[in-house]
């Protein structure tokens, strides 16, 4: 692979993740809280959606699936970014009195929700928080770099003893990001909402997360295939990235409805301020984009076997969705300090899945031998024979 293109693909969104990094730090300097709560909300969006490449590629290994090794490259890559997630925690672990009202709790609180920070202090201590959110990361990480080295172990000679420790690693680490992920979930952004509780609010991020993943390996695989950086692959395979994809957006919604539907059944105070504070004035009409742009839309479209075959199209709509992703995150962290949506939010949205993507390029330029360079083996001529249901 030419130097050129790869320092290109890695240099320009670099360049762009740092410039957005100094727009995100002169913001802090502006409003601290609110600019530490956007970046919250910029964490929750890379987060979600490279635990959820990790999992999707665990999946991939336990099941057997093999029409996903022509995309293999990107998709490894898009889950390798892992190890990002440490260094961007960084500002949350820093500013916890900041955003978090049981780290610093305002007095003119409601009495039922000081109860439930009481009820919830030895929990949410500092410390304690920190050594969870060191355990979530380090368990993250070391399952990325185990998959991995798997991968490119299994990459330089493709063996039976490969595929079997791919297919028990991700069996094991399947049911520990799960959990792990969860209680993320619960730390770090469902506690931004003191005294408000939904058992279902992890598989929320999960299936947000999930169907950014999605996008954005639509996205890369797509860029990937114009420079020659995928093992061959097609029409069938893309096609089915884009059934998967419509998969997402229909879990995505089913989980966002229901958790909706049983918060408005019960209509406790306590749990409906979380859907009050997001119906009135702007987020009205974050409401209305999310429902239409993030589920109607996509959804209509997918349906097309045409447009999910065709390359362009999943690019372009994953663009969309990665788009909508980054709002549907914004929409769920910013309202618990801001009564209204920001232009200025944007900039750590784009700093962190800038510096995310060029990473996540640099994985994909520097992965192993091109592969035109190496004969193909019997697993990659299986996935080059998939046809697409």
């Amino acid at each position: 692979m030419k130097r050129g293109p790869m320092r290109t693909g890695v240099l320009v969104p670099l360049g762009i993740g740092l410039a957005a990094g100094a727009l995100s730090f002169a913001y802090a300097l502006v409003d601290a809280r609110r600019a530490l709560a956007a970046w919250v909300a910029a964490y929750a969006f890379v987060l979600a959606t490279v635990l959820g490449a990790l999992i999707l590629v665990m999946v991939l290994h336990v099941t057997g699936a093999r029409w996903w090794r022509v995309l293999r490259r990107v998709v490894v890559a898009v889950a390798g970014t892992t190890p990002l997630l440490a260094l961007f925690f960084l500002p949350i672990a820093g500013s916890l009195e900041l955003v978090y009202p049981w780290a610093s709790p305002a007095p003119d609180l409601p009495e039922s929700v000081r109860h439930a920070l009481e009820h919830q202090e030895a929990w949410n201590h500092p410390r304690f928080f920190l050594v969870r959110s060191l355990f979530y990361l380090a368990t993250w990480t070391a399952l990325a770099v185990l998959l991995r080295r798997a991968d490119a172990a299994s990459s330089r000679a493709p063996t039976a003893a490969h595929a079997a420790w791919e297919r028990k690693l991700s069996a094991a680490g399947l049911p520990i990001v799960a959990f792990t992920l969860t209680f993320a979930a619960f730390d770090w952004f469902m506690s931004l909402h003191p005294g408000w509780v939904s058992n279902v609010f992890g598989v929320y991020v999960f299936t947000s997360g999930l169907l950014s993943a999605l996008a954005v390996i639509a996205v890369a695989s797509w860029m990937a295939s114009i420079r020659g950086l995928t093992d061959g692959g097609g029409a069938d395979h893309f096609h089915a990235v884009g059934r998967l994809t419509l998969m997402a957006v229909i879990l995505w919604a089913y989980i966002a409805f229901f958790q909706l539907l049983l918060i408005w059944i019960a209509n406790l105070p306590g749990e409906v301020v979380f859907y009050t504070t997001r119906s009135r004035g702007a987020w009205r009409t974050v409401d209305v984009v999310l429902g239409l742009g993030r589920f109607a839309l996509p959804f209509l479209l997918l349906l097309s076997r045409p447009l999910k075959r065709s390359p362009l199209f999943l690019a372009a709509l994953g663009s969309w969705l990665v788009v909508t992703s980054a709002l549907d995150f914004e929409w769920l962290v910013v309202p618990a300090v801001s009564a209204h949506p920001s232009l200025a939010d944007a900039a750590p949205f784009v700093c962190v899945f800038a510096l995310a993507w060029a990473y996540g390029a640099h994985l994909v330029y520097t992965r192993g031998r091109a592969p035109e360079e190496r004969p193909a083996t019997a697993v990659q001529r299986d996935a080059l024979r998939y046809r697409s249901p």
